[in-house]
């Protein structure tokens, strides 16, 4: 093939992406569709599969993407003949194409397109999941069928499979900063595009991966719910579980010890309780903001007004600094709510 250019190599990215945006955003099309084609599915378990191999041991990759191969084959139709010969060449295009590729087509402001995406997502990330317990169990104690969690397509479900406490998952610290960056798009249906991809990662991610992104998660999301429009009554209330979601998967009583968890919660604490004293906060974040404190002081077992404590001076000084009738309607509540605490 010779030596590419750095214009070749931009044009087949650009290309490539392309390619791969449009096949996602077209099994959203029912005169395409085709109940017997699983053709998308198999093109994200062809990457999840890279991804895996990527970031396994040599000895083991080949044998695990041999047995898996064989299994996803007989489950859901691939093809079962051997990609080890085609793998370095599939390698010259970067991989993580394909993650920009998924995350542009769900942050689609057509809906459909979005919800192809979540889809891909579920079944990419799924299988990730699944190839790094069969990994460390064995192909032989698990089984693909119909019914399991490979085909979850649906926002409200939660995935069966979670990686074990052992398992680190590197390809997922790549996906995450790029749902974060959705969350704050310049369209609402960007960031509702972030959002619900945060919450099909967030049973399958590790709790360590997602301790290491909580707070600038939780920025994210109190940016999505800012900025969304008062009558998208939906979007908020979706945005607000996975917001509870990730704070409830991370902040667990029983490893509330591990050093990397208390600088985790600290943080958000901190976060939050300057998005409680901001007196220019919505109704609808201080709802959510007061909502996570509680759920954080019930965890801890202690009061809300414990975990403000040594925060006070700083949060409480500028407005005490004003009488309060010169300030707005909306300060003077948050000024009096405030006060609860």
């Amino acid at each position: 093939m010779g030596v590419k250019t750095k214009t070749q190599l931009l044009a087949e990215k650009s290309v490539f992406k392309t390619l791969l945006m449009t096949t996602i955003a077209a099994s959203s099309d029912p005169e395409l569709q085709d109940p017997k084609d699983e053709f998308v599915i198999n093109v994200c378990r062809h990457f999840a599969m890279i991804f895996h191999v990527d970031h396994s041991s040599p000895n083991s990759s080949v044998v695990i993407g041999h047995h898996v191969g064989s299994v996803l084959s007989s489950s859901g139709g691939m093809n079962s003949r051997s990609r080890c010969s085609t793998s370095s060449n599939l390698k010259e295009l970067d991989p993580l194409i394909f993650l920009d590729a998924l995350v542009d087509v769900l942050a689609d402001e057509n809906r459909l397109h979005s919800k192809a995406a979540l889809t891909a997502l579920n079944v990419f990330s799924e299988t990730l999941v699944f190839l790094a317990r069969t990994k460390l169990t064995g192909v032989s104690s698990l089984r693909l069928g119909p019914g399991t969690p490979m085909m979850v397509s649906s926002l409200s479900v939660n995935p069966v499979y979670s990686p074990p406490p052992n398992v680190k998952i590197p390809v997922f610290e790549e996906l995450l900063p790029r749902l974060l960056h959705c969350c704050y798009g310049n369209t609402w249906q960007a960031q509702m595009g972030g959002v619900m991809g945060l919450r099909a990662l967030t049973g399958k991610v590790s709790v360590e991966t997602l301790c290491d992104f909580q707070v600038s998660i939780l920025r994210g999301l109190i940016y999505v719910l800012k900025r969304l429009p008062l009558h998208a009554n939906k979007e908020q209330e979706e945005t607000s579980q996975v917001l509870t979601q990730v704070l409830r998967v991370v902040n667990n009583v029983d490893e509330a010890n591990n050093d990397p968890r208390r600088k985790s919660f600290q943080g958000v604490v901190e976060f939050l309780a300057r998005e409680l004293f901001n007196p220019n906060a919505s109704i609808v974040v201080r709802k959510n903001v007061q909502s996570c404190l509680g759920l954080l002081a019930s965890r801890t077992g202690s009061e809300v007004s414990e975990l403000l404590e040594p925060l006070y001076l700083p949060l409480l000084q500028p407005l005490i600094m004003r009488p309060l009738r010169s300030k707005n309607v909306e300060q003077q509540v948050c000024y009096i709510t405030n006060t609860n605490y």
